[in-house]
């Protein structure tokens, strides 16, 4: 009859919903001893498999953004994020220039800048390889510090400059390698045009000088592609004729939707823009997928989870019949006996959310710390960098909005559970649940 006064009083409008009184007893009534059914031990069952089940959220998720982001890195490579192209032909220069400096100052966007692309051969010491050319301005290579950044032999100093032979290109150090050339040898580069001669028609081609050799880590840039001079590249292979291309690279890959609009209302005309999920539409579709059925498997193990906590309130209804029925036959209202134990499952759904989300970002900060733990252990590395292409350790990208959302799953999902087994006991007859004492 201890609980009998405070409820007693709330009849007299003393208590609010959700007050210290209901507060108060919901705790008691967690407490419940082994005597009493052993709900307080089921209770700390509940709040481990929620803190556990919410942990492993936040950690597989972050980990799961951070490898997606490596593979976004491998995949697109020194590939632009978005391609703009003119309707125009021929664009002159400034104009070119203007749509570059209005294009990069848009919010999310890196770089933008003008380039040619296009196929060729590669011929020096007796071997032929297959590749392309991309055409940039000195300027925007050096920006470019995938690029310019990671210059193994030679210099960029030199880029673009030079009269014929003697012109500066820089090359993909694989593919250098596979040619047996240095910085400073010549190759022979082969266009796709061709001109007619006596004999018939032959393919264009131009020795140019490697004045530097890159190595980006990246298979297919370093491997296929060769850097020239803008304006070397266009009278090459275009015979001078300007692209109208200008690639953008953004801060968030995945921003591209909302940039599309804001790109076409800078450029002032008609535009053809092309993303990367064009381009790598299986892979963009791949990782879309993936992350869909990732977080649907996530928050079926939440709802695995919160069944301890349904089963704890099913029990602590049970147990606490006869309480129900005092608490009732005192003045306390069906609403108030329903927040009493919805307050009491929902503490343990609350508490445990928020201990595994502690638990989780604390795991992800230090995943560098728990990395070399488990290599110590194990004696052996995880995620070798010579087989996965992966440097820096496991990679992790916490997304807050995603730390939010699962917070708002593990306190809706726990509340769910909660609310029917606090609805029953709301429905408890004191009469029957007396009738036997």
């Amino acid at each position: 009859m201890t609980d009998a006064t405070p409820i007693s009083a709330a009849a007299n409008g003393q208590n609010v919903p959700f007050g210290a009184v209901e507060r108060k007893i919901a705790r008691r009534y967690l407490g419940a001893s082994k005597t009493e059914g052993g709900v307080a031990v089921i209770a700390w069952i509940s709040f481990v498999c929620i803190m556990l089940a919410i942990w492993a959220m936040i950690t597989i998720m972050s980990i799961m953004n951070g490898f997606r982001e490596k593979v976004l890195e491998l995949t697109l490579g020194t590939e632009g994020h978005m391609y703009v192209g003119l309707w125009s032909a021929d664009v002159p220069p400034d104009q070119i220039k203007a749509l570059e400096i209005k294009l990069a100052a848009l919010p999310e966007v890196d770089t933008a800048i003008e380039f040619s692309q296009n196929a060729a051969g590669f011929m020096a010491n007796g071997q032929l390889m297959p590749g392309r050319v991309i055409g940039v301005t000195p300027e925007n290579l050096l920006d470019f510090k995938i690029v310019s950044d990671n210059v193994q032999y030679g210099s960029l100093q030199g880029f673009g400059q030079g009269k014929g032979s003697a012109h500066q290109i820089i090359m993909g150090d694989d593919l250098a390698g596979s040619l047996g050339l240095n910085a400073g040898d010549r190759v022979r580069i082969l266009t796709a045009r061709s001109r007619n001669t006596v004999s018939g028609p032959m393919p264009i081609t131009k020795i140019y000088t490697i004045g530097a050799l890159f190595e980006t880590g990246l298979y297919q840039t370093d491997t296929t592609t060769v850097y020239m001079g803008l304006d070397q590249s266009q009278l090459l292979f275009s015979n001078g004729r300007k692209s109208g291309e200008i690639q953008i690279r953004l801060s968030n890959p995945d921003k591209i939707d909302a940039l599309t609009e804001p790109i076409r209302e800078a450029m002032g005309q008609p535009v053809i823009i092309e993303t990367w999920r064009d381009r790598f539409s299986s892979q963009a579709l791949a990782l879309r997928t993936e992350q869909i059925a990732m977080r649907f498997i996530f928050v079926i193990v939440v709802i695995i989870a919160t069944f301890p906590v349904l089963s704890a309130m099913l029990m602590l209804v049970k147990n606490k019949g006869k309480d129900i029925a005092i608490l009732r036959t005192i003045g306390a209202t069906k609403g108030s006996i329903l927040r009493i134990f919805f307050i009491a499952g929902s503490m343990i759904g609350v508490i445990g959310t928020i201990m595994g989300l502690i638990a989780g970002i604390l795991f992800c900060v230090n995943i560098d710390i728990v990395q070399g733990i488990i290599e110590g252990v194990t004696g052996q590395k995880l995620f070798p960098p010579e087989v996965y292409g992966i440097t820096g350790g496991i990679p992790v990208k916490i997304v807050w909005g995603e730390v939010l959302a699962v917070a708002l799953c593990g306190f809706g999902i726990s509340a769910i559970a909660t609310f029917f087994p606090a609805l029953g006991a709301s429905k408890t007859d004191p009469v029957d649940a007396l009738r036997y004492d």
